[in-house]
């Protein structure tokens, strides 16, 4: 039997000796049957994988012994015979010692802190050894790589009644922190897994009744942070493989230690996504390491966004934190930063929407689970008394003017993927949005029944898209910009126009085109909903934008149709002297005869009197 379970990774085996064990109730045999498992130690060599195997199987039958002294001795017998410079032994050791904490967690944490506490050199020696003796400080690596495994799994496969006060144990001593010291990326990604596997212990507590608080969780954070061995002066482009290899682990354990309670602090928050949002900027290769790497920063950030706040309102605005902090990737003249940024807006959206339905799970499970269960049961004590509306956002906190300007120009992108989802997140936002409620006193009123109208039609764009990728872009936009001009509402769009200047002056030659379409067809539709004010603003955010474009021709475009459009359909009077005053300021502030492609204001300037002699104005004496 010993020979078919050690050649044998058919899971069965492994089940039949589990419930053999679990059946035989004769301790001698059992014993027995462990000093052959010892004996088999002898067949292998210190390599072979079957060692792991092995550890595995005395660590499961080590389970069922009550002697303590017996299973002192086999514990020790297990860790001599380890081979820890091998990572696969190293696991199966650490996998064992997890198995037998299952009954004896005590006693292996007793253990592994003597391994700790003999360890034999201190930082200052490891600094040493690494100009004097290399393989002493690769040594050391092993065994911290393999005491970092050996209490993760000792916290995953603990009782879950006790794991509690093991794990504040454990943690509020600093012991990890003595793990933190190692260099080699197999070693990094061993600690990173014992923190991880902590995590996952507090998250398996809770599904079984008991929930408590991981103490230190953000201390627990900034060791992961320090692992992904990369320093603030280091950029993102050069890492190795065996280095994204270790942060991809780094992102998923993040994940872990932000789903457990207590919620993030603003400071940890802020500090996590400073030391993680710069992998958009990743080169695509290797694409087999860089990939997984970018899934789990989407998953850390949606875990971000749906463990934080209290209420519909402060979620919203962590929301809108997250997507302002992806802004710069969204736009970025990197196709591969705009996929990433847009797939990980998506994303968030996706679970956003699930928040503002009912039965929602902050892990993103499907159907009935645990936390379910422990959402409506918080909701329920904190937040009955309180009103609907308190407990979803209103639609004014998604600051959808904002929202729509920076996503727009995607939907005119050169690439056909950045395209279709850029086009389904500003679905998601308006199909949120009308199922959010309205303050009552708000100014902005919404058509319902043309706003699901114009919500339909861009489904159906999105549904084309998802069949046909082929289908003309120029078509798609137009009728993408036709329903977001009736989805807005007044408020909504008056932002839309503020905040134009960014769109219109984007990287992507394409992408401003399609935004300076898109403000002219808002100019047009709706112009005339603008009060004085926003068509002042309105005017200054264009001659901004223009500003900043140098090439003379498309500038001449973009004036000859903006400004002309503003000033036709709202005021041109406004328009006109928003033109002169702007003008004022850059001869008081600027040598206009240098400036690159000329002076935009002139530009502007003709394009104004030339629709005042064609008197497009409004009023004959403009």
């Amino acid at each position: 039997m010993l020979t078919i379970l050690l050649c044998s990774t058919n899971k069965s085996w492994w089940q039949f000796l589990a419930e053999s064990l679990d059946v035989i109730q004769d301790t001698d045999w059992v014993i027995s049957l462990g000093n052959s498992f010892s004996k088999q130690y002898e067949l292998y060599k210190p390599d072979d994988e079957h060692i792991g195997l092995l550890h595995r199987c005395l660590g499961m039958l080590l389970q069922k012994v009550d002697d303590r002294a017996y299973v002192c001795e086999k514990i020790d017998w297990m860790y001599n015979q380890a081979n820890i410079a091998f990572p696969t032994n190293r696991l199966g050791l650490a996998k064992a010692m997890g198995l037998v904490a299952a009954s004896h967690l005590d006693t292996v944490l007793e253990k592994l802190k003597d391994i700790l506490n003999n360890v034999g050199q201190s930082i200052f020696q490891r600094f040493l050894s690494f100009f004097s003796d290399r393989t002493k400080m690769d040594d050391s690596d092993d065994i911290h790589a393999a005491l970092a495994l050996m209490y993760g799994y000792a916290a995953r496969y603990a009782p879950s009644t006790v794991i509690e006060a093991r794990i504040d144990a454990l943690v509020g001593t600093n012991m990890l922190s003595r793990l933190l010291h190692v260099r080699h990326p197999t070693a990094k990604q061993a600690v990173i897994t014992a923190i991880d596997l902590l995590g996952h212990a507090v998250i398996n507590a809770a599904e079984s009744g008991i929930s408590f608080p991981l103490k230190r969780r953000d201390q627990l954070l900034d060791y992961i942070l320090t692992l992904m061995g990369r320093d603030d002066d280091e950029g993102f482009g050069d890492s190795s493989v065996e280095l994204l290899c270790t942060q991809a682990l780094a992102l998923s354990a993040c994940t872990t230690l932000v789903s457990v309670e207590p919620k993030l602090t603003i400071e940890t928050r802020n500090l996590v996504m400073k030391a993680t949002l710069g992998f958009f900027a990743l080169p695509n290769d290797p694409v087999d390491v860089v990939n997984p790497l970018i899934d789990n920063l989407i998953t850390l950030l949606c875990a971000i966004l749906l463990t934080s706040g209290e209420d519909g309102r402060s979620r919203a605005e962590q929301l809108l934190h997250i997507l302002r902090r992806i802004d710069q990737y969204v736009s970025s003249p990197v196709e591969c930063q705009r996929i990433r940024g847009c797939r990980a807006v998506h994303e968030m959206l996706l679970k956003f929407r699930a928040f503002c339905a009912s039965g929602y799970c902050t892990l993103g499970c499907h159907g009935s689970c645990i936390h379910i269960k422990q959402f409506d049961h918080t909701l329920s004590r904190n937040l009955s008394s309180l009103p609907f509306a308190f407990v979803l956002p209103s639609r004014d906190a998604l600051c959808l003017g904002d929202r729509v300007i920076c996503y727009l120009p995607r939907c005119a992108d050169t690439n056909s993927e950045v395209r279709k989802v850029s086009a389904e997140i500003l679905d998601l936002f308006f199909t949120i949005s009308l199922s959010l409620p309205r303050p009552i006193a708000s100014s902005s009123g919404v058509d319902i029944e043309s706003s699901y109208s114009a919500l339909s039609s861009l489904d159906d764009v999105i549904s084309i898209l998802r069949r046909d990728a082929s289908i003309d872009p120029s078509e798609v936009f137009n009728r993408v910009v036709s329903s977001i001009c009736i989805l807005l509402t007044k408020d909504e769009l008056v932002a839309t126009l503020h905040g134009c200047s960014v769109a219109i002056c984007d990287k992507v030659k394409q992408s401003a085109e399609g935004a300076i379409q898109a403000v002219i067809e808002f100019v047009v539709k709706r112009g005339n909903e603008l009060k004085e004010t926003d068509i002042s603003r309105t005017t200054r955010s264009l001659l901004s934008a223009t500003a900043l474009v140098t090439e003379k021709y498309l500038r001449q475009e973009t004036l000859g149709a903006k400004i002309s459009s503003l000033a036709e359909n709202t005021s041109s009077k406004i328009v006109f002297n928003e033109v002169l005053a702007t003008a004022g300021k850059d001869i008081v502030s600027k040598d206009i005869s240098r400036l690159r492609g000329g002076w935009p204001i002139e530009d502007a300037f003709y394009v104004q009197r030339c629709d005042g002699m064609q008197g497009r104005g409004e009023d004959s004496d403009d």
